[in-house]
């Protein structure tokens, strides 16, 4: 069955054939849908051709008024499914919210609302976006003034029904989109207390990725006998990607991308990390290398991500370092590339990752790098998208990076996103993680033991800071200067060009990116070498007597 082959419910047939074993012929004109003239216009005004395989099947069902589950992968077009039927059913201007649409990341949220805004330009609904880390005042008057169609994560959603800013009384149609992940991230009592808040006769759409046992246990309870709709189990991965692994050292990944990325030459490439701490110091080790690379995860506040973002769909940001709560709602449709820099640690992620690219009939390539360790999870995930991920090596991990970058760079890479490193301020210090749950009272910066900031500038026992990287564009593969100190005591210090002595400051080497450390803050306008490095480069230095760099345990202090 190919992907385009989606089946509905798994019931038996009249002639004893299973259901999911039987082809559904499929609708290929939005014409076709029973969608109401208006509709329609909107459909073709945002430049809709032809249904997607699950728009056809899923819009049917939903319009009946029928609660419809369905299994959607990534980049197939799901949020036109559940809006269509929406709009559809729907008139403008009611005053209370009719339309109630939960997702998991506020990345997603904003996505949603932008298909919203798209696809329904002229039906005259109105609509917000409700999520963490953003400001209340705006919501709440928006709120206030009544809007037709809420979107938001449930964190923040619940905390404005608990606060009675949000009456869903007037609900009609509640969606759960990417319900797995919503679960994944710990939302299902916040998702049962809001739909409790939702009329019993209302219309309920759930869509997800992958339908797991909590996935059904949570539409027994709240969704009245829905339809299904399906994908085939091949279909969980995006056939057009051409999906490859290499087994590598841990120590090995870094050079192993460099060298993947000489060799691809992506247009728009994800990285996905594990944590939020090793995608920026993945990023912060790139960057060094002058790669226009961003990293985006959950302690970055909401007006940096949405920032970097627009910078990556715009191509002046290559190389976007993930995690996978972060990526949930990436909907850019010219990426080309996935690199799994470390394997997922729940298998199903690894069917959203690689799913940011090949959307839409695009095509694209997914890397994953796989440890000694991590087989067992490279097994499984081949288990789960019924597929042999093809393994490729290489002979050499020397690239035109590797081991020693070039002084300039190749017209790929160079695009126009300059800015710094991203300052202590771009970090939430909310009580809010992704979606705007409560934390309780944990302060979301690393370091410090919760000490006040005047008494580590005393010269308490502060923890050392990691080197950032230099600005883009500086002379040589330079190591970064050191990372500020957070508090308004640190910024006028800064204002006034003093540097800390003394502390050891984190680098990596300009030539062979090891990590070591030096005692004074490097000059971000030179590169800085480890001690093996700068004893092996004695000889051209003696032949430059020009060169003026030291190594890194006798350099002095700029």
């Amino acid at each position: 069955m190919s992907s385009t082959e989606l089946t509905t419910s798994p019931s038996e047939l009249a002639d004893g054939t299973p259901a999911s074993e039987a082809p559904v012929p499929l609708i290929t004109r939005f014409d076709e849908l029973s969608l109401r003239p208006e509709v329609l216009e909107s459909v073709r005004a945002a430049g809709f051709e032809k249904p997607t395989p699950i728009q056809a099947l899923f819009i049917p069902k939903a319009l009946t008024g029928h609660d419809v589950m369905g299994q959607a992968k990534t980049g197939t077009g799901k949020t036109a499914a559940f809006l269509l039927p929406a709009f559809n059913r729907l008139e403008p201007g009611q005053g209370n919210p009719a339309v109630l649409i939960l997702a998991p990341t506020r990345e997603l949220a904003l996505q949603i609302h932008g298909e919203i805004e798209r696809l329904g330009k002229g039906l005259g609904f109105s609509s917000i976006t409700l999520y963490g880390g953003s400001s209340y005042e705006p919501q709440i008057d928006a709120l206030t003034r009544g809007v037709d169609i809420v979107v938001g994560t449930p964190g923040r959603i619940m905390d404005h029904i608990r606060s009675r800013r949000l009456d869903l009384s007037g609900v009609k149609v509640a969606v759960l989109d990417e319900a797995d992940r919503m679960l994944d991230l710990g939302f299902r009592k916040d998702i049962e207390y809001i739909l409790r808040h939702c009329p019993s006769n209302r219309q309920t759409l759930l869509l997800s990725a992958t339908i797991p046992d909590d996935i059904l246990k949570l539409a027994k309870r709240f969704m009245h006998d829905p339809e299904e709709v399906w994908t085939a189990p091949e279909s969980l991965t995006v056939d057009k990607v051409e999906q490859f692994y290499v087994s590598v050292e841990r120590e090995d990944k870094f050079p192993l991308l460099l060298k993947i990325l000489d060799s691809e030459r992506p247009s728009l490439a994800i990285v996905f990390c594990a944590t939020k701490l090793g995608a920026k110091k993945l990023a912060g080790k790139l960057k060094n290398y002058k790669l226009n690379a961003r990293e985006i995860h959950g302690d970055l506040v909401q007006s940096k991500r949405e920032k970097i973002m627009g910078h990556f769909r715009t191509g002046k940001v290559q190389l976007l370092i993930a995690t996978d709560v972060a990526s949930r709602g990436i909907d850019v449709q010219d990426i080309s590339h996935i690199v799994n820099y470390d394997v997922p640690y729940k298998i199903e992620d690894y069917v959203h990752r690689i799913g940011r690219t090949g959307r839409m009939e695009k095509t694209g390539k997914a890397f994953t790098f796989v440890t000694r360790e991590e087989a067992p999870y490279l097994t499984e995930i081949e288990i789960l998208i019924n597929r042999e991920i093809v393994p490729i090596k290489f002979d050499s991990l020397n690239s035109l990076f590797w081991p020693n970058p070039p002084a300039e760079l190749p017209a790929e890479f160079l695009g126009e996103d300059r800015e710094t490193d991203i300052g202590a301020g771009d970090y939430v210090d909310k009580e809010e993680d992704e979606g705007g749950r409560r934390k309780g009272g944990h302060s979301r910066q690393r370091g410090g033991g919760g000490r006040s900031e005047r008494s580590r500038e005393r010269g308490g026992h502060a923890r050392p800071a990691q080197a950032a990287p230099p600005a883009a564009g500086s002379s040589g593969a330079a190591a970064g200067a050191e990372a500020e100190p957070q508090g308004e005591g640190s910024r006028r210090r800064r204002s006034r060009g003093r540097r800390s002595t003394g502390a050891p400051v984190e680098i990596t080497c300009s030539a062979c990116g090891k990590q070591t450390t030096v005692p004074f803050k490097p000059n971000p306008n030179r590169p800085v070498y480890c001690d093996a490095c700068y004893t092996a480069m004695k000889p051209a230095r003696q032949a430059a007597p020009s060169t003026k760099e030291q190594p890194a345990s006798e350099q002095p202090n700029p």
